[in-house]
């Protein structure tokens, strides 16, 4: 359902285009996009490895939650 944008904003599309008050929007999985785009797929990232000792996810540089 498309409705008349109130205020200024940023389209949740790949579009480049910002959003005015006027424009055509719709809302496309809770996300405010222009009338007629389609929103970034979402990306998700892969799991990183599981600390056998603390059961923390370790970070980028290997650390965990152990003392």
């Amino acid at each position: 359902m498309t409705f008349t944008a109130k205020y200024s904003g940023r389209c949740a599309a790949d579009c480049g285009d910002p959003i005015a008050p006027g424009d055509a929007v719709e809302y496309v999985d809770d996300q405010l996009v222009h009338e007629g785009c389609l929103p970034a797929p979402v990306v998700e990232r892969a799991p990183r490895p599981v600390c056998p000792e603390c059961f923390t996810e370790t970070a980028v540089n290997g650390a965990c939650s152990c003392p």
